[in-house]
């Protein structure tokens, strides 16, 4: 009996000797390192600010390359990942530590995140069709007006709110910018610079500005619970990033990649 308690306790100890440094190779750490900082960031196909390039799959654009410098200034290990706008959406409100960029940050998403931006700054803007006489000097005037949008947007829930209004919406913006070049709608809610982009990308004109309507502020959103002093340092070193954010977004609109 002795003997098999002896062999017991070897086989216990053996069982501890191994699973000890097996946790300490995984986490590369030890008890002098400081905590491990990393965010699970997702992103959408929203050129020019985030999109998958079309050579290797690499995930680039004007609103990557900021944030991307942001987690390195801030000393942030990250994964990046791109998904449909709602799901990003939905997993970075459900999970601490979970972000999405980059989105408008509105009154109505306030509460929902933790938030770090702006990232980007844009605005929404309200497009007819080249050579449309449609002439709209409020959004109060859209109520006359058939009006497509990209489906969940925030400049489209914050114009129907606003407006009183329901837009037919789209899956993406290029779908959008298809109903107003073919007739079925009279105007198009976008963003100042992805109306344009959209419009490129299926190869038609640039819709007309029919009316300026909003800046926008562009931001990484975070699940509440993310370490406050992390998504303090963030926005502190976000604070820093002017001349990079001008820079890039230039690059972007000057040097738009293929769409894939």
């Amino acid at each position: 009996m002795p003997v098999v308690v002896r062999l017991k306790h070897v086989f216990l100890g053996l069982l501890v000797g191994t699973a000890v440094p097996a946790c300490a190779d995984d986490t590369a750490s030890s008890p002098s390192d400081p905590p491990a900082r990393h965010l699970r960031l997702l992103t959408e196909e929203n050129p020019p600010y985030n999109f998958r390039q079309p050579d290797g799959g690499a995930i680039g654009g004007s609103a990557v390359e900021v944030v991307k410098e942001l987690m390195r200034q801030a000393g942030v290990d990250y994964s990046l990942n791109m998904l449909p706008s709602a799901r990003a959406y939905r997993e970075a409100q459900e999970n601490a530590g979970t972000c999405v960029f980059v989105i408008n940050r509105t009154d109505e998403r306030e509460p929902f995140f933790d938030w770090v931006g702006p990232i980007i700054e844009g605005g929404w803007a309200i497009y007819r069709r080249p050579g449309s006489d449609l002439v709209i000097n409020d959004i109060s005037d859209l109520r006359n007006y058939v009006v497509a949008g990209k489906k969940g947007s925030a400049s489209v829930t914050s114009l129907e709110v606003a407006a009183g209004i329901k837009v037919i919406t789209t899956m993406n913006d290029e779908l959008a910018a298809r109903m107003l070049y073919h007739g079925r709608a009279d105007l198009w809610i976008s963003g100042v610079l992805d109306g344009p982009i959209a419009a490129r990308a299926i190869s038609m004109p640039a819709p007309e500005l029919a009316l300026l309507w909003k800046k926008a502020d562009l931001s990484l959103a975070c699940g509440k619970g993310t370490d406050t002093a992390l998504i303090a340092d963030l926005n502190r070193v976000n604070r820093t990033l002017d001349d990079l954010r001008k820079k890039s977004l230039a690059q972007y609109i000057h040097d738009e990649p293929d769409t894939p």
